[in-house]
Parts: C-alpha cells; sequence; structure tokens
C-alpha cells in the first residue's frame, strides 16, 4: 500500500489535465521545434455536415454552418447534435454573419444572393440580390448601427444595402439571379436548343424566397472596381476612428493582395482611406485585436500590420498553405490551412501549438464563448465540423478556474489512452501506469489518495477521499465503486471505425474502450465531488475505490477491503454507476441484480483420442456422448431447471412489482413502434430479471478437430442466474450433486469433474429509500428541460435533391464460415423449426435488450480517422410542415427515471452492502447503444455531462436529506404481507445507517 497522499502534494505537470489531446484527430503534425504536437490544440469533438464547410459563426449556444449545396446547418455547443438543417441557397453557401444582437443570420451564396434569417425559428425575413452580374458573394457583414449590408463579390465589387427602408414585397422578381439565363448552363445547344432548368418544387424543395421580402442592392449602391481582384474576406472594425470611437469602419482583403480600410457612412457610399499591400499573394482571411491586422494568405503566409500607423509590424511564413481562417483569442492568433493544420501564435508571434484539425483543407473558423470558456470552431472540406477549447496560456498568477466539462472531457481522452486491460498480463504495465494517472489526477482534484495493491500479478485499487467541507451531525459517508480496467479490443480490432484507444468525439458521442464502461462515469463522479469540495458545499465524506480487475473476476478486491475497512472507515451509502439505459431515451435507476453461478462440467475418459472408423461401438463410452446426454437433463422445456428444489425460493411477483413493470412498458414503448405487445414486454423484462436461467455457453473438446476423431475429453462451460433468495453456495451444492447423481445414471466408464469457477451473490435494493428517492430528484433536475429555454419545432429537411450520387455499396465480403467456402463438404442440409409451438398469440420472437438499442448504429470512418463520404443525410419525413417557433410549456412534466432491475451480475455490490451494513443503488450512465464490451464503445456527451449533474446533486442532497428526514421503519408493527418486503415481494436486504 503507497502511503496517503494530501491533495496537491503531486507535481503538476504529472496529474494536471494538458490541452496536448484532442478526441477528434488522429494525426500528428512536427512542431518547429521537433516536438511531436500530435492532438494539440485542446478538446476537440467533430460533428458531421454531409458536404464541404464554407462558413461558419456561433452565438452563445449555437454553432451555425454554411455547406456546399446550399444549406445552413446549426448544432446545438452543449450536446454537438444537430438542431436544424434548412435550404438556404440555390448554390453553395459562401459566408454566414450574424447580427450583434444574435436575432438575425445572414448568408450570402454562389447564386449571388444574401438571405436574411431570424435566428428564433429560423423564418426568412428577406432575400437581397443585385441588378448587376455580381457572381458568387463570397463575403457579408452587417452594420447594426447603419442597419446594411455590405457585401464583397466575385466581379470586385463592393455592394451596400438599407435593410430599413424600401422593399419589393414578397415574391420573386423576374430580375432576380434565379430568373436569371447563365451564360453557360443556358446556353444553345446543338439545333439551337435550350434545355429548360428544374423548378426548385420539382426537386422537392420549396422556393428559396418563399415568404421573404424582396430587396435589391440599388444601382448606386455598387462600388464596381473596389478592388482588382475577387473580394474574398470583410470585417467591421470599431475605435480606428480617433474623433468617434465608436464608429464602424470596414476592412476588405482582396485576391489582389490589398486589405482596403472603408469609412460608412447613414447616406455616402463607403470612403476609401487606406490600403495596406501583402505583394502578390490574395488576401484569404482578415481578423483584428486592437490595433493589429491579421491577414491569411494565400501561399501560407500571416502578415500582421498596424492600422494606426499602417505599418507591417510582422510576417510569419509558418504554414505550409493557403491561410483561409484566421481569428484571435486573448491575444492568441489561430489560423487554419488548406492542408489541415491549426496553428496558434502568441503575442509576439512564436509558434506556440501546431495540430491537425480537418482531413483536407480548412475553409473556414469561428471563435466565441460558451459557458464562460473559449470555443474556437473550424469547418472543412472533408464534411465535418470541429469544436475545440484552445489552450489559453496566462501571462502571471491567476485565480483557480471552475472545473468545465471540456477539462473532464480531456481528462477522460488521457484516461482511455491508457490500455487497461485486466485479462492479459502483457498489459500490467499499462493498468499499472493508468491506476497511476487516476490517482495522481484524483490528488490534482483535491482528494487524498492512495494505492492499494492486491497481490503481485494483479492491479492496484485507486483510494481517494473527498473530506467534507460541511459535515453532517453525525458524519456521513458515500461510497462510490467502479473500476479503470477494460476488456480487450483485439479481437474485433476491424470492426471499429476509430481506434480504441483514442477517443473520438464525433456528432454528440465520445468513442473508445472503456468510455461509458466505467472509465466516463468514473470521472463524472470524481468532478461531482471536486466541484463540490471546491466550493466547499461538500456535506459528507465521499469515498473513492476505483479497482482494476473487475474484467477478470475481481481478484483481490475483498480481501484488500476488508484490510483496509479502517482507513476506509464508516459507510453509510454505496452508490456505482456500472450499467446502462433500457434504450437511448428514458434515464434509469437500477435497484435488483440477478446472482450467478459459473460452473464447467469436463468428462474425461482412460483413453486417449480414437479414431471413430476403428474404435467406434457401442461399447465404447464417449466423453462428448456422455456429456451432450448429462446436459440434456439440467434443462427442460422452455428453459425450466430440473435442479430438485431449484425454484422453490423465488419470490412471488407482487402489485406492487407489476405497476413497476407496467410503467417500464409505458414510459419505453411509445418511442419503440417495433414492440406492439406490451404484455410480452413485460413478460420478458420479468423472465430477464426476476426469474432464475442456466444458459450453455460452451462445449469444447481439446486437440484434433478431425470429424473422425473421438476427443478423450468434453467439457462444458455453463452458468446459473439466480435471484433474490437464491443461495449461491446452496444452488453451486444442488448442481454439482445433481449432475453426479445424472451421471451416475449413465453408468459410464467415465469421469465427471464439476467445477465451481465463479459465483455472485444476487442483489436488490429498497427503491424507495432516501438514496433513490434523491437519485430520483437528481435525475429529474438534471434531464427536465429548462422551462425557460427556447427550443423550436422546424419542418424536417428533404435533404435527398443534394444527395452525394452513388448511395449505399454492397461489398463482396470473404468469410471462412461462408457456405461456399465450404461447398464440397456439404451433402444435404435439413433445417426444422417448431413455429407451432409458440404461445397463443405469439407471432414473434420475445423482445431482447438488442431490441431497444436498435437504429443506433456508429458513424462511418476513414481508416485515417477523419470521415469518409456518407450519404448527407436520412430523408425524414414530411419536409413542408410549416416552421414554429415555441418554447417549452410551463406546465410540461418534469423526466421521471424508470426502476429497473437487470439480468446480469455485480459481484462487488452485494459484497459490500454486507461489509459496510450499507444500502447500495446502482445510477446506469449509458445509452443501451453503448456497445459497452463491443466495437464501437461509445458514451453520449449529454449523458457524460448530465451525469456529472446527477452526481453532484447526490452528494450535496443526500446527507441534508437524511439529517432532516427521518424516514419511518416501515417493516414494523405491519400486518399486510408486502410490508415486509421492498415491495417487489422479496425480503428486504437490510442493511443501512439506520
Amino acid at each position: 500500500m503507497d502511503d496517503l497522499v494530501e491533495p496537491g502534494r503531486l507535481e503538476q505537470d504529472d496529474h494536471r489535465p494538458s490541452s496536448d489531446v484532442s478526441p477528434s484527430s488522429h494525426h500528428q503534425h512536427s512542431h518547429p521545434n521537433g516536438e511531436s504536437c500530435a492532438q494539440a490544440g485542446g478538446i476537440g469533438h467533430r460533428v458531421r455536415a454531409g458536404a464541404s464547410v464554407l462558413a461558419l459563426v456561433l452565438d452563445e449556444e449555437r454553432v451555425f454552418g454554411g455547406l456546399q449545396g446550399g444549406v445552413i446547418m446549426v448544432w446545438w455547443l452543449e450536446t454537438k447534435f444537430e438542431e436544424t438543417a434548412f435550404h438556404a441557397h440555390e448554390e453553395s453557401v459562401l459566408d454566414l454573419y450574424l447580427s450583434e444582437d444574435g436575432d438575425l443570420l445572414f448568408s450570402s451564396g454562389g447564386d449571388s444572393v444574401v438571405n436574411v434569417w431570424s435566428t428564433q425559428g429560423f423564418a426568412h425575413l428577406y432575400s437581397i440580390y443585385s441588378h448587376h452580374d455580381v457572381g458568387d458573394i463570397f463575403t457579408l457583414v452587417f452594420s447594426s448601427r447603419l442597419e446594411a449590408v455590405y457585401c464583397g463579390g466575385q466581379n470586385t465589387s463592393l455592394q451596400w444595402c438599407d435593410i430599413s427602408v424600401g422593399t419589393s414585397g414578397p415574391g420573386t422578381s423576374s430580375a432576380h439571379p434565379s430568373k436569371r439565363t447563365h451564360r453557360f448552363f443556358d446556353s444553345r445547344g446543338p439545333g439551337g436548343s435550350i434545355t429548360p432548368r428544374p423548378e426548385s418544387s420539382c426537386l422537392g424543395l420549396d422556393p428559396i424566397t418563399s415568404g421573404a421580402k424582396t430587396l435589391t442592392f440599388k444601382r448606386d449602391h455598387h462600388k464596381l472596381f473596389s478592388h482588382h481582384g475577387y473580394i474574398y474576406s470583410m470585417i467591421l472594425v470599431r475605435g480606428l476612428v480617433e474623433s468617434s470611437p465608436s464608429e464602424e469602419v470596414l476592412l476588405t482583403g482582396s485576391g489582389d493582395g490589398t486589405v482596403k480600410q472603408w469609412r460608412l457612412s447613414k447616406d455616402e457610399p463607403p470612403v476609401q482611406e487606406a490600403e495596406l499591400p501583402n505583394g502578390n499573394d490574395a488576401v484569404l482571411s482578415i481578423a483584428v485585436e486592437g490595433p493589429l491586422l491579421y491577414c491569411g494568405l494565400s501561399g501560407g503566409a500571416l502578415n500582421i500590420w498596424n492600422l494606426d500607423s499602417h505599418q507591417l509590424v510582422k510576417r510569419i511564413t509558418q504554414h505550409t498553405g493557403d491561410v483561409w481562417a484566421i481569428d484571435i483569442i486573448k491575444g492568441i492568433a489561430i489560423s487554419g490551412d488548406s492542408n489541415g493544420v491549426v496553428k496558434q501564435f502568441n503575442s509576439k508571434f512564436e509558434e506556440i501549438e501546431s495540430w491537425v484539425a480537418h482531413e483536407g483543407t480548412i475553409m473556414a473558423s469561428a471563435a466565441g464563448v460558451f459557458q464562460d470558456r473559449r470555443i474556437y470552431v473550424t469547418g472543412g472540406n472533408d464534411n465535418s465540423v470541429a469544436i475545440w477549447e484552445p489552450i489559453e496560456h496566462p501571462v502571471g498568477p491567476q485565480e483557480i478556474q471552475p472545473i468545465g466539462n471540456d477539462e473532464m472531457v480531456n481528462t477522460l481522452v488521457k484516461f482511455v489512452a491508457f490500455k487497461t486491460v485486466s485479462s492479459n498480463r502483457k498489459f500490467a504495465g499499462e493498468c499499472n501506469r493508468g491506476a497511476a494517472f487516476l490517482r495522481r489526477h484524483c490528488n490534482y482534484l483535491g482528494a487524498k489518495t492512495m494505492l492499494l495493491t492486491t497481490s503481485e500479478d494483479t492491479n492496484p485499487i485507486v483510494y481517494a477521499r473527498f473530506d467534507a467541507s460541511v459535515p453532517q451531525t453525525p458524519r456521513r459517508t458515500i461510497l462510490f465503486y467502479g473500476h479503470y480496467d477494460v476488456v480487450a479490443a483485439d479481437a474485433n480490432r476491424q470492426k471499429w471505425n476509430t481506434d480504441p484507444f483514442q477517443l473520438t468525439s464525433i456528432d454528440g458521442f465520445l468513442y473508445g474502450r472503456g468510455v461509458t464502461d466505467n472509465k466516463g462515469p468514473v470521472l463524472a463522479a470524481l468532478y461531482a465531488a471536486a466541484d463540490l469540495a471546491r466550493l466547499k458545499a461538500l456535506g459528507c465524506d465521499v469515498v473513492f475505490l476505483i479497482e482494476g480487475e473487475e474484467e477478470s473476476g475481481y481478484q483481490g478486491f475483498q480481501d484488500v477491503v476488508r484490510e483496509h475497512k479502517a482507513v476506509i472507515g464508516k459507510v453509510d451509502w454505496i452508490l456505482l454507476a456500472n450499467s446502462y439505459w433500457l434504450d437511448d431515451h428514458i434515464p434509469c435507476l437500477t435497484y435488483g441484480l440477478r446472482g450467478v453461478v459459473h460452473a464447467n462440467l469436463v468428462v474425461t475418459s482412460d483413453h486417449p483420442d480414437l479414431h471413430s472408423g476403428i474404435d467406434g461401438s457401442a461399447l465404447l463410452d464417449e466423453p462428448l456422448k456422455d456429456l451432450s446426454m448429462l446436459l440434456s437433463t439440467l434443462v427442460g422445456p422452455k428453459g425450466h431447471i430440473n435442479l430438485p428444489g431449484f425454484h422453490d425460493p423465488v419470490l412471488r411477483l407482487t402489485e406492487a412489482e407489476r405497476r413497476r413493470y407496467d410503467a417500464i412498458a409505458q414510459a419505453l414503448l411509445p418511442h419503440h413502434p417495433e414492440i406492439p405487445d406490451s404484455d410480452a414486454f413485460t413478460k420478458s423484462l420479468m423472465y430477464r430479471w426476476r426469474e432464475p436461467s442456466l444458459t450453455i455457453h460452451t462445449v469444447e473438446v481439446p486437440g484434433n478437430k478431425s470429424s473422425t476423431t473421438i476427443s478423450h475429453t468434453a467439457k462444458a462451460s455453463l452458468s446459473i442466474r439466480i435471484v433474490p433468495n437464491q443461495e449461491t453456495n446452496e444452488v453451486a451444492a444442488t448442481l454439482t450433486t445433481y449432475a453426479q447423481e445424472q451421471f451416475a445414471r449413465l453408468d459410464s466408464q467415465n469421469e465427471l469433474t464439476v467445477e465451481i469457477t465463479g459465483q455472485s451473490d444476487p442483489w436488490l435494493g429498497d427503491p424507495e429509500n432516501e438514496m433513490f428517492e434523491t437519485l430520483a430528484e437528481a435525475i429529474s433536475a438534471a434531464w427536465t428541460p429548462d422551462k425557460n429555454e427556447k427550443r423550436h419545432d422546424y419542418p424536417r429537411l428533404d435533404r435527398s435533391p443534394w444527395r452525394r450520387p452513388g448511395g449505399p455499396q454492397l461489398h463482396r465480403t470473404d468469410s471462412s464460415d461462408s457456405i461456399a467456402s465450404h461447398i464440397d463438404r456439404i451433402i444435404s442440409t435439413t433445417s426444422f423449426k417448431t413455429s407451432a409451438r409458440r404461445p397463443p398469440g405469439s407471432s414473434r420472437p420475445p423482445p431482447t435488450s438488442s431490441t431497444l438499442a436498435r437504429n443506433s448504429n456508429p458513424p462511418s470512418v476513414s481508416p485515417s480517422g477523419l470521415f469518409s463520404p456518407i450519404s448527407a443525410f436520412p430523408t425524414p419525413p414530411n419536409p413542408n410542415t410549416i416552421p414554429s417557433s415555441s418554447t417549452s410549456s410551463p406546465s410540461r412534466a418534469p423526466v421521471q427515471p424508470i426502476y429497473i432491475r437487470e439480468g446480469g451480475s455485480i459481484p462487488m455490490i452485494r459484497f459490500l452492502e454486507k461489509e459496510f451494513s450499507a444500502p447500495a443503488a446502482n445510477l446506469p450512465c449509458g445509452q443501451a447503444s453503448d456497445h459497452a464490451h463491443l466495437s464501437n464503445e461509445r458514451l453520449r456527451i449529454e449523458n457524460l455531462y448530465k451525469s456529472r449533474e446527477i452526481f453532484r446533486w447526490v452528494f450535496e442532497k443526500l446527507p441534508q436529506k437524511a439529517a432532516v428526514v427521518k424516514r419511518n421503519d416501515r417493516y414494523e408493527n405491519n400486518d399486510d404481507d408486502d410490508e415486509d418486503s421492498n415491495g417487489d415481494g422479496s425480503e428486504v436486504q437490510r442493511v443501512g445507517n439506520e
């Protein structure tokens, strides 16, 4: 056992979560000083756009992306989920701009049109076009003070329009660009014929201008040859006019290599005041901070100008590709180039970070603030948007900042990177390094820590303790149990779409081995305790026991806990988060688990392996025959287990428990029309959760796999799932005795060995105790939408017209299991299925856990780690729904968890209850489709964040509830049968602190 380490004693460099890892990139980029900058730049989340992302803007909650093909997509910054998508232009969206108040979204496109949208419902307000043929409109800005739109285009012109005056009413003028004859596509072909262009309605789209007021750029609001090249970028700046600091100045960057400064007024055209030459390199992007102008140039250079003196301050040539994106965040310049590389430069113009953000060209970027944290967003022609939290480089001592969710995700990136596979000793070093990392990080978060060693060949347990800052009387303790070890990923590595040990954020999900089982939930609980400790609001002690052998039989855990019971101290409640929701929609609380007895039945012969043609006869007792006959005696039709008295202890179903199952069906089935039979669904749950079962997993014969060999040994592995009121020791003894008796009846010359390889007690908690009540309150508080939070019902976009051609392809795959590969060895095949024996009224197999997790497939990713080409979007129903803006109704019912039991087993939950005489509860954090133990394991980002909120609520409120509410002992002085149970027809496993 290591010595107890007080918080803050370890060097911060060892445990502080640095921002040098990003979960969304799989590339390395060489830093100029020779250091590896793999996935630098802080937290990275990626969302798929379906087309090249050419423009980006941010508000306080959302990312807006303009795409090739004319679509605008909107994603929530918190969940990284799509809010809406709508067809905005007939051709590509080339630029986006938000008004200062955030109410208006401006878009320009390759169709020579500027459109104006309401950000509250995305109603189309204005469509602005020019009488001139301006070509593509690459860039635009909006002056709220002047109520004017300024835009620069392909024909080198600068245009402006006052949207507060003059409209031509709704509808589309014949002079609108969409109605004009195109010089190329509408030219006459052979014989003088012209192919008519299809109307938007023929493509399944409403006309873009439908419902919008049509405005025009006046003929005299068009400054031709403002530059001698395309106008690629523009920006509004205040503070450059000394006599009027609030006055806006327009800066425009062009393909002619110049940046021009224009003075603006309400009634006069822009007046050029300065010109800043950048040689022959086109000015592709510009950004301003204070008096400094940063210009991103073709060829990879960054020019920095002083706008007061109009002098060139610095030329940076670190990029090797065209610089299409530039932003400034607190004195740090962040630029992106056509090679997909992002670089950061400090105020001394020194490169401080570099990372590959996209597999292709970075076409756009935006910077903003979300939940008091700075956000940087990039878009590329790899059809994705990446959301980053850039590193901030402090220049001096700073106050301790709140621990944000992005820091937690960054820590999870590092945590997942440790290959803590406990089942293979070749990963022993990784397991120990992972445990050491977790211990150091707990210390950084403010906990006292120790590593509790188990044995020489097993992984240590991480002990961490957060002491109460406002302890109650009596002092209370919550024990959180979790594990840092994971199952192997090598066996199905080819099925992973990403590197299983490099956390990847895609479309609001985090992908990686162990992210949901159990590293993500462990960190959520740790950060929740740290939050309260930092705020001096932790009302009880919180002890963490995070083991490294959970996936390999919990080796050494019980002995270590008993050995260090004095260090752990008195425990009042036990909490774990090691399971999943029933589906992907409804939060759950788990209050029961089945137990299990694992066994091997081994039949051996004194003979060596024999040949069936030489030695096979009725006189020879073959081990595999004996084993097959023995197995047939264990289970009868419909899974009835034949062990004597086995089913007698199973508790009867009570009305209270029946109501819980009905509540589950009522909550879940509206989301699952594929399950039409409510009774069959609840029956399926009962059989999987509260009824015992016996499963034969494998039957093995060692050595030669020849089809003519009589093996001298045969082994079957099986498990018996047991339920509360059944005892594991009794079941194991009964199985052994029964198997021996049945084997004796065979009168075989062979020998039977019964091996009991594992046992786990069933667990049944009290869903009405103060811990479950607090968890339910926490779930409701976390998952119930804010009544004041605006949410909108949008029409679903019919994306089929701008889908990539070709669609999904069927690929031929080779398989060693295919019939074709063994066709010469198959003479005939006969299948028989007793469909007539199904129960009356049953027309389909019973629902399973996979039924509720269907339609939640992982994304398509290229071998390099970024996205392979995908179909743009699924086609949603009813694309012509009229948009409506609404808010959540104040009368909307709060989200309530459903109370579930599970068919699996967690042996340590019942062990800890018995050892500390304290009640336990299990909070499922992930969804049914998380693919735990499978390829493409994942955890939804929102579930991770909400779990942290729930743990924080419980750590704060549970001791308060216990202090002020004395629960009545409902088991005393009551003659009702149900009062001696927990409402489920079972004797309550009475543990606790009463």
